[in-house]
């Protein structure tokens, strides 16, 4: 019997796995900021690497600079466009077009895909007729935003407007759908009203995934009016790069494509910024001292 005991003692200690803690759990915050600092370097290394790569090949004659000017050349070029107005000209009226169109967009579109939601008889009369209307290309519907509305500016907002819209009304539906029904029947034996049932129940509970329609329609957005001020514009960023590119000066064409990537990037932050704050689940909690 001693001897059973000693030889399965000594398999337990051979077969015993022993775990080491890692930095991670050793001295979390030393590694929190360990690990910030290396993605912050990271992040702003990779593009600078790019840059100065880019100005050397120019440089060099790796590049045919007729066609990929170096970077300061780039640089020199935007700030020129700049202090002469064409740029900031261009940059305002494709953000004013931007905010017009996109909160138009979004705010019909979580409206009414809230309403199709919540009514079943709504759903069945609109639903099938707005996914038809979805697939269709949406710069094909611009010939006929510009017979409704004429040439100028409101076409290319009523643009950006439907683009935003659809995207938002279908992803909308679907979360005021997906919401548990154990919630709403909780809800209702507590005693809650339907404005009630829909401020405190639904709306949150869906709220993720209309936030997250609404970050991907951001970028959309950009996408769609800069395009379409290449395509059919007489003002703008977009109309700016295509106007640079046909008189062939490819630094201020370059120059607006980079700013043009810019507010992109600034205007998905910013709606990703005040998305967080809509999500009480995601609100950035003070730290107490």
């Amino acid at each position: 019997m001693s001897t059973l005991m000693t030889s399965h003692d000594q398999l337990d200690r051979r077969d015993l796995v022993r775990r080491v803690p890692g930095p991670a759990e050793r001295a979390p915050q030393r590694y929190a900021r360990r690990r910030r600092a290396v993605t912050v370097t990271l992040a702003w290394a990779t593009p600078v690497l790019l840059i100065v790569v880019w100005e050397l090949a120019a440089r060099f004659g790796t590049l045919d600079t007729r066609f990929f000017p170096a970077p300061s050349v780039i640089w020199q070029a935007g700030v020129q466009s700049i202090q002469d107005g064409a740029m900031t000209g261009a940059v305002v009226d494709t953000v004013r077009k931007l905010l017009i169109g996109y909160g138009i967009g979004a705010v019909a579109g979580v409206a009414l895909g809230v309403l199709l939601g919540l009514s079943w008889i709504a759903r069945a009369a609109l639903e099938h007729t707005l996914v038809a209307l979805y697939t269709l290309p949406k710069l094909a519907l611009f010939p006929v935003f510009l017979l409704i509305f004429g040439l100028g500016s409101m076409p290319q907002i009523v643009l950006v407007a439907v683009s935003v819209f659809f995207i938002v009304v279908l992803a909308s539906t679907t979360a005021v759908i997906s919401v548990e029904q154990g919630y709403r029947d909780a809800a209702a034996v507590l005693g809650a009203k339907r404005t009630q049932l829909l401020r405190h129940v639904i709306i949150p509970a869906a709220l993720p995934a209309i936030a997250t329609a609404i970050r991907l329609t951001a970028g959309i957005a950009i996408l769609v009016i800069v395009g379409i001020e290449m395509v059919s514009g007489d003002s703008g960023l977009g109309y700016l790069i295509f106007q640079r590119s046909q008189v062939f000066d490819p630094g201020t064409m370059y120059a607006g494509v980079i700013i043009a990537g810019l507010i992109g990037v600034a205007f998905t932050g910013l709606v990703s910024f005040a998305m967080k704050f809509a999500i009480p689940q995601q609100r950035p909690r003070l730290r107490r001292s």
